[in-house]
């Protein structure tokens, strides 16, 4: 009887053969558990990849977005955005140059756009086809540790909760909030670094500085991290317009927290737990917990102050809440949110309110004091509205630092173009903001530009990212993109005759 042979084996071999690897691999379980993951891995990067490619779905040319590949099933390109996020997807741009591709996280898929033709397209959708409402709820969740238990009551009084805004963005609730933070900044300016050593005689904003008083060339000087200085020195300037001055008085770490969550900001918004062991992702998690926490203490003593009724000793000062605030109390009462639901949102209130802004003062102090001539020039365009005195009436012998007396915001917003693109190419340059979209149902997504012509087909159940930091260093659209220039968004305005700036294509905080 003639023999059948695979691979030089014969047949009647085989169940000896297979017995033996079987305990091979019974005796040698890492080798196994090695072998079956090099298995997985090839597999999935090789299914990803060919996947990968655009794929016409009609006779008119409409594709889909072309899909990066992977190696790690389920996890897809999270490791790739918590390694280098930014030096990921920055790559990836150069690879897709139309201006849209797919990466997977947690096997969801995410269609990531970055020309303002098809970013403005997106943003521009109807509701029906895709929309950040579900988003929005998903991050309440996962970031901000609003209770799951009660999104019914989330859905029915949202719209009232943003509505409250009109408080701070139309007149008069903005005009006060604008001054209030204007006086706060007089009062406390001098007081950025006080020179002392002891950590009991500092401002709040110098003891997570790690500020070192120092003595060079006969003169006192001080060493202090500059990025938190200023980071905390806007938190406890513009916040008290918002939630007054108790809560910082009484949490005055919680900073610590908002700029903890906001680095495991995109870890949370996954969805992992915090066992997973990234250490951003432990860390978040931990700071959230606290963060609700004091919340949820300055809730409780709200809900007495706004019934009337006694207060603990250390909340003796909520009058002084913003209007903002005030608003907020009553759409809670309204709708009968507990206590957890109104520190969740109000948490996330105050990430919205500093996590970008703040580091954005850093940044511009940062590179105006990098150039002796812009820093120059913006002295003198702003000279006319900042009113600067020095008050020598007192008759101690110690002398009076100068101080601002006060400070023209219109004039600064409105005839000071140096000082705007200034600020707008700081957005451009050193900030990231996405907008991020839920798709709702199959649609086909066009840019009006005229060079985008593609059309592009999103599926249900996809993500959609406008991914704006991408555009603000896109060499096809700026050029040195990467080189910060200070005056880059002066333009000529022939009606009125002066040197304006705007905003062109940059869209500040993903708005």
């Amino acid at each position: 009887m003639a023999e059948a042979h695979w691979a030089g084996i014969a047949q009647d071999d085989l169940p000896s053969v297979s017995t033996s690897w079987i305990t091979y691999f019974k005796a040698n379980p890492t080798i196994a558990l090695t072998l079956l993951l090099a298995i997985t891995i090839s597999i999935t990067r090789l299914t990803s990849l060919t996947n990968s490619n655009s794929k016409t779905v009609n006779q008119d040319g409409l594709k889909t977005p072309p899909s990066v590949p992977y190696w790690l099933p389920i996890l897809g390109h999270i490791p790739n955005m918590a390694i280098d996020a930014d030096g990921f997807v920055k790559r990836l741009r150069s690879i897709y140059s139309n201006g849209i591709f797919v990466v997977n996280f947690g096997g969801s898929r995410h269609n990531i756009m970055y020309t303002p033709g098809l970013a403005t397209a997106l943003l521009n959708q109807r509701t029906s086809n895709a929309d950040s409402e579900d988003v929005g709820t998903s991050l309440m969740i996962k970031i901000f540790g609003f209770p799951a238990n009660e999104l019914d009551k989330y859905h029915k009084g949202v719209a009232d909760v943003t509505a409250c805004y009109k408080h701070i963005m139309l007149e008069p609730g903005l005009k006060h909030m604008v001054d209030r933070t204007a006086q706060l900044t007089k009062e406390n300016i001098n007081n950025l670094v006080t020179y002392m050593e002891s950590p009991v005689d500092q401002m709040p904003w110098e003891k997570v500085a790690n500020v070192d008083v120092i003595e060079r060339n006969g003169r006192k000087m001080v060493e202090a991290n500059l990025l938190e200085l200023i980071r905390d020195f806007c938190a406890f300037t513009a916040n008290p317009s918002i939630m007054g001055t108790d809560f910082l008085n009484n949490f005055p770490d919680f900073f610590d927290g908002i700029w903890t969550l906001d680095r495991g900001f995109l870890l949370l918004a996954t969805g992992l737990p915090r066992w997973f062991p990234i250490p951003a992702l432990t860390r978040a998690h931990i700071a959230r917990k606290k963060n609700v926490e004091k919340c949820m203490i300055y809730h409780e003593q709200l809900e007495k102050w706004s019934k009337g009724e006694p207060t603990d000793t250390k909340w003796t000062s909520l009058d002084n809440i913003g209007a903002l605030e005030k608003a907020r109390i009553q759409v809670y009462q309204k709708h009968n949110w507990s206590i957890r639901a109104r520190a969740a949102t109000e948490h996330a209130l105050m990430w919205a309110a500093n996590a970008n802004s703040n580091t954005l003062v850093f940044w511009m102090i940062n590179r105006i004091y990098a150039d002796p001539s812009l820093l120059a020039k913006l002295r003198s365009e702003i000279s006319p509205y900042i009113t600067i005195v020095k008050d020598d009436s007192t008759s101690l012998p110690i002398t009076s630092p100068p101080r601002i007396s006060d400070i023209d915001v219109n004039g600064l917003v409105n005839n000071c173009p140096l000082l705007k693109s200034t600020y707008v190419e700081c957005l451009r340059v050193d900030t990231a903001s996405w907008s991020l979209k839920v798709v709702k149902q199959d649609f086909v997504l066009q840019s009006r530009d005229k060079e985008e012509t593609q059309a592009w087909l999103l599926r249900k159940g996809d993500y959609a990212h406008a991914a704006h930091d991408l555009h603000n260093t896109d060499p096809k659209y700026w050029q040195d993109p990467m080189e910060f220039k200070p005056d880059r968004h002066i333009k000529y305005d022939r009606d009125t005759k002066k040197e304006m700036a705007d905003m062109g294509s940059i869209r500040p905080y993903g708005k």
